[in-house]
């Protein structure tokens, strides 16, 4: 009886035990997304003129970004057309008159003393070159933007479309913000330019500049261009400020 219940001992110790396969198991639970920061709303300007892989390479970028296209170049409808099938929010770049010589864009640029049916049938005739554009902002515009009149005129157009304009503020005289809530057409402005300077330190020091506006206020409106110096800087730093929690959205959703 004593060697049997050895021998069953060491039976036992060479039995492997299964794991229970029925008993539940819980997945991992997933990483909590950090606090928001922030709302960032990123208009990319001057679509339009070039097709080449630093315009299309700001379709690769990972956020909810605005591109703003000028009316009347090769490219303007075949890349606002990508861009929204792409996934991102397009506006119209409406050229306006500068304080300096305005170039180029003769077609559609909004002069000051132009008669109120002329600026009517630029603006229209802008809208109609982009259709799928949802809003506009100023391109240039120093002058125009800064004119009460020719602000009535264009905001009763854009009423009419039923789309919102976000200011550039390319002049500190300008107009254009209060003549859009006068006539109640949705807008918002720009807080911060991203690169006046084309350096990559630069504009990333304007980046952050604008997230600390984004933490301050709640959102933040930064403008920059298509140069391969900002798409640069966006590439790496896009990701990076989500993961720090701060939230890109299209302009459209910024405006009131």
């Amino acid at each position: 009886m004593d060697k049997l219940k050895d021998e069953l001992a060491v039976d036992a110790k060479e039995i492997i035990e299964e794991p229970d396969l029925t008993e539940e198991r819980k997945p991992p639970e997933p990483p909590h997304p950090p606090p928001m920061r922030g709302v960032i709303g990123l208009i990319i300007d001057d679509f339009g003129y070039r097709n080449d892989d630093v315009s299309n390479g700001f379709l690769d970028l990972p956020a909810r970004l605005t591109f703003a296209v000028i009316p009347g170049h090769e490219y303007s409808q075949s890349f606002s057309n990508k861009a929204v099938s792409t996934g991102y929010e397009v506006i119209v770049h409406m050229p306006m008159e500068n304080t300096g010589r305005t170039i180029g864009e003769e077609e559609f640029v909004l002069m000051t003393y132009f008669q109120e049916e002329e600026l009517v049938r630029r603006v229209k005739e802008a809208l109609d070159h982009i259709p799928v554009a949802n809003g506009m902002n100023n391109h240039q515009g120093s002058r125009a933007t800064e004119s009460y009149r020719v602000m009535k005129t264009f905001a009763g157009v854009l009423k009419d479309r039923n789309k919102f304009f976000i200011d550039s503020r390319t002049t500190i005289n300008t107009l254009a913000e209060e003549t859009m809530r006068e006539f109640d057409v949705p807008t918002n402005r720009r807080n911060i330019f991203l690169d006046n300077v084309l350096d990559e330190e630069k504009i990333y020091s304007q980046l952050i500049q604008l997230t600390d506006v984004a933490e301050r206020n709640g959102i933040a409106i930064g403008i920059g261009h298509v140069k391969a110096e900002t798409l640069a800087v966006l590439k790496k730093q896009i990701p990076e400020l989500q993961k720090r929690g701060f939230k890109f959205e299209f302009v459209s959703k910024l405006v009131n």
